[in-house]
């Protein structure tokens, strides 16, 4: 299993290889991981994914110092602005919806943690390394892979190929897949720096400060870093020669509200805010994900979350067939379920970057709503990989805070207690299938452990109602079922399948629909 790209989709895929016992080998060309804090932030589908895989949110969560609430500010300049009140009412509506803390990490953080985990499961990662040449057949994909610049040069043979190359992916174009969008659709300059602004920002939180008029705004990561970002028009004759050093340092002052602020520039360079998406994300034996696949604006944040998001999806898919237990065709259901779903996403995403005569409002403009997640959370799927019941809408989207347990959704989540411990039912979530039912469908557990040994998957079954207590009495309602009824939860926390009652054989139910889902 070969990857070529090593920020957050390369490593994401590799993180879900390797945590499922499939030993990916990773190639990127850079020597080391992010060294400046590009994206910021993990949303709660993306943490709640990164949380099965053990270790992770344990890392994420220590990394992570002071409040886990973002600071909005807004004014003349950073030392003037005003914070919004804390958005309180936000946090509880969050907390009803997922277990998952907010995190306001930076890219360069996670991506560190990311590659420790991945490493420490196993995966072969191999930075300073790049992917020269590939062919492809009916069976796998021959690469050539050279050692730094001008290092030896090996072949490797590998059953599959992820392309997480990036927005200009070498490897996409030289299928000839085509990608629709708007493109460039703009441009920003960002400016990395050190200063002494412990008198402006809480220093132990994560902060966005906006400067309404001025074209820039301020992140602060809540770990030392600062991050200006300027509205950049280089079809107006802008270059890098508007952002010397001297330059940058003003505009920095300028935008602190200091004219005398000692300041040190780490670094300095135009951002393209992009937008497209490739017509097909396979190709063969080789699979498109992340920007190769995608890229968006990054007002809203989501364009790292869905390169995460994207390798997790490709991992449990990948060491399933790879491992016998799933038809080829699974795979095919990655770009079936996440090509509509990203397409709503990035027309969200390029709607918040308002761009109007060529001027493009400041990337974090209060004024700006961003997503919620309800919106997060409220996705559907629908593919071969989904049984989806007969009547249903088709519908890419519905109400997290309403759930239906319809298969294709994301399984709700509720509160349980369990030997006095408090928990989710996304704790009970993980590497394999997970089969929910009440303290009356003893059936459906003893069918599921059958049906494990027969198809040779993971599958645990959870009684809720025995061990496990329904808090606020309402898990059934909530995932759509009656007294002994039953439903099915993929390693990706996305309802495949429900029995809403209890059934005349329930070990030739499961199966069936295992099969259809496993692609068998």
């Amino acid at each position: 299993m070969l990857i070529v790209g090593g920020a957050y989709t390369g490593l994401s895929t590799a993180l879900g290889l390797a945590s499922r016992g499939v030993t990916p080998m990773l190639v990127e060309r850079r020597e080391t991981t992010a060294t400046l804090p590009k994206a910021w932030g993990l949303n709660a589908r993306t943490h709640e994914l990164l949380s099965t895989v053990p270790g992770v949110a344990a890392a994420l969560q220590e990394a992570q110092v002071g409040s886990y609430l973002p600071q909005i500010k807004s004014g003349p300049s950073v030392r003037e602005a005003q914070a919004a009140e804390a958005p309180e009412e936000l946090l509880a509506r969050h907390r009803m919806l997922t277990p998952a803390p907010p995190c306001w990490l930076p890219q360069a953080t996670v991506e560190k943690i990311l590659r420790a985990q991945a490493e420490e499961l196993g995966a072969d990662l191999r930075f300073g390394t790049e992917m020269v040449s590939w062919t492809q057949d009916a069976d796998g994909v021959t690469a050539v892979l050279r050692e730094g610049s001008g290092g030896r040069e090996y072949p490797v043979r590998a059953d599959y190929l992820v392309a997480a190359d990036g927005y200009t992916s070498p490897i996409r174009t030289s299928l000839g897949i085509g990608v629709t969008g708007g493109g460039r659709i703009g441009h920003v300059y960002v400016i990395t720096f050190d200063a002494d602004l412990d008198a402006y920002v809480d220093k132990d939180r994560f902060s966005v400060t906006g400067i309404p008029g001025s074209g820039m705004s301020m992140i602060y990561d809540g770990m030392g870093t600062y991050t200006l970002w300027v509205d950049y028009f280089p079809e107006q004759g802008q270059s890098d020669d508007d952002f010397t050093e001297d330059r940058c340092r003003d505009r920095i002052r300028r935008a602190v509200g200091d004219p005398g602020l000692e300041c040190r520039i780490r670094n300095a360079r135009p951002f393209a805010l992009n937008h497209q998406l490739a017509e097909r994300f396979l190709a063969g034996r080789v699979i498109l994900a992340g920007d190769a696949a995608h890229a968006c604006p990054p007002v809203g944040g989501q364009g790292g979350n869905l390169a995460i998001q994207d390798g997790y999806d490709l991992a449990w898919r990948l060491a399933l067939v790879l491992g016998g237990q799933a038809g080829a065709a699974l795979l095919d259901t990655y770009q079936t379920e996440r090509r509509p779903v990203v397409t709503i996403t990035l027309d969200r995403e390029v709607a918040l970057q308002e761009v109007a005569e060529g001027r493009i409002l400041s990337s974090f403009d209060q004024t700006q709503p961003v997503p919620t997640p309800r919106e997060i959370l409220g996705f559907r799927y629908h593919s071969p990989a989904v049984r989806t019941e007969a009547g249903d809408d088709r519908s890419l989207q519905e109400d997290p805070e309403n759930p239906t347990g319809r298969p294709g959704c994301r399984a709700p989540h509720v509160r349980l207690e369990r030997d006095g411990r408090t928990l989710s039912t996304h704790d009970l979530f993980g590497p394999g299938f997970v089969l929910l039912t009440d303290a009356e469908g003893t059936g459906w557990a003893e069918a599921a452990a059958e049906v494990a040994r027969h198809l040779g998957i993971t599958l645990t079954a959870h009684r809720i109602g025995d061990r496990l207590h329904d808090v606020e009495g309402g898990w059934r309602r909530r995932y759509g079922i009656e007294p002994a009824g039953a439903v099915l939860v993929r390693p990706d926390a996305v309802i495949a399948w429900r029995s809403r009652t209890a059934a005349a054989g329930p070990e030739h139910e499961l199966e069936r629909a295992l099969k259809a889902i496993l692609a068998r």
